[in-house]
C-alpha cells in the first residue's frame, strides 16, 4: 500500500512529536509501500515557514525536500487531473492544501497518513 503523507505527519515524524500514533511511527519505520509527499504539502510548509508558523524544523523548505530525499519518500507533482478532482468534491474540508491532498489521493489510489478526521469524509482510506 502507497501512502501520500499529510504534512503534519511528516513534521511530527521528523520532530519525534508525541502526537504521532504508534502506527504512523511504523509505517515511517517499515513502509508498506512508497511513501510520498506532496509538492502542495511542500508549499503549505514553505508558507508557514516564511511567515514565522513554522520555526521548528529551519529557515527552509530545502531542508524538509532533503529529509524526503534521504528517507526515500517521493515528492508528488501537482497535476492538471488533481485539481479537477478537488474542483469536484463535496466541501467538507474548507482547506484548499488538504481538498488537493484528498484529491491526489483518489487520483493516484493512495492511502493518506493522517490525523485529520475530515478525511474520512471522502473516499480515501485515511490511516493514523
Amino acid at each position: 500500500m502507497d501512502i501520500l503523507l499529510d504534512s503534519h505527519a511528516l513534521v511530527w515524524s521528523l520532530l519525534k512529536d508525541h502526537r504521532l500514533s504508534p502506527n504512523a511511527r511504523r509505517i515511517f519505520r517499515d513502509p508498506p509501500g512508497t511513501l510520498h509527499f506532496s509538492m502542495i504539502s511542500l508549499w503549505e510548509l514553505s508558507i508557514k515557514i516564511s511567515i514565522g508558523k513554522l520555526r521548528t524544523i529551519g529557515s527552509s523548505i530545502a531542508y524538509l525536500r532533503d529529509e524526503c530525499r534521504e528517507y526515500g519518500i517521493e515528492i508528488m507533482p501537482l497535476r492538471m487531473e488533481h485539481i479537477l478532482r478537488a474542483e469536484t468534491l463535496p466541501l467538507h474540508h474548507r482547506d484548499p492544501f488538504d481538498r488537493l491532498l484528498i484529491a491526489q489521493a483518489i487520483e493516484e489510489n493512495l492511502a493518506v497518513l493522517t490525523d485529520d478526521a475530515q478525511f474520512r469524509r471522502y473516499p480515501v482510506k485515511a490511516i493514523w
